[in-house]
């Protein structure tokens, strides 16, 4: 609600990307009237201290749902939601990427060509002496889109987060 007008009032043009799966699930939207949100402003979703995600749009709930499975083994991951891409924050991501020492940058496009590759990159170019372990990617299978409701769920990167941030944290 409050990108989606800041984006409305902005002078500039702005392109606005929401993806149609989020529609009809349930989300908390903040009652305040005039709650406007800063363009290219990351915020820190959730503190931790042994794993960063990196996401935004559908990957935060990928990201939500396996930090929360990691807990229960004691592992405390820091959620990053980009919310903007352009411009990007990535003081932000740097500074949890170092706190942390790993990173998992978590997209819905595919691993080539995807958004996430030029983000992992930076991570690695720009916090290199702060990582303990590799920069690493979930995104959505190399494969067209499919139609079908079951095989789209394992097209989409949500059931390898886990997995890759058990990974990560084991490195």
């Amino acid at each position: 609600k409050g990108l989606l007008k800041a984006a409305i009032r902005d002078p500039n043009p702005v392109v606005f990307l929401e993806n149609e799966i989020l529609y009809g699930q349930s989300f908390e939207v903040p009652k305040l009237d005039d709650l406007v949100l800063p363009i290219g402003r990351a915020r820190v979703h959730r503190q931790g201290s042994d794993v960063t995600l990196v996401s935004w749009g559908i990957g935060m709930t990928y990201c939500v749902a396996a930090a929360e499975e990691l807990t229960k083994d004691g592992v405390e991951a820091e959620i990053v939601d980009l919310r903007t891409l352009a411009p990007l924050d990535m003081d932000c991501v740097l500074e949890s990427a170092r706190k942390t020492g790993r990173a998992l940058v978590v997209h819905e496009d595919t691993l080539v060509g995807g958004f996430g590759g030029e983000l992992a990159a930076r991570i690695g170019e720009e916090a290199f002496a702060s990582l303990d372990a590799p920069v690493l990617r979930v995104g959505s299978a190399e494969t067209p889109v499919p139609f079908a409701g079951a095989l789209e769920a394992d097209y989409l990167g949500a059931k390898r987060v886990e997995e890759a941030l058990r990974r990560l944290v084991e490195f």
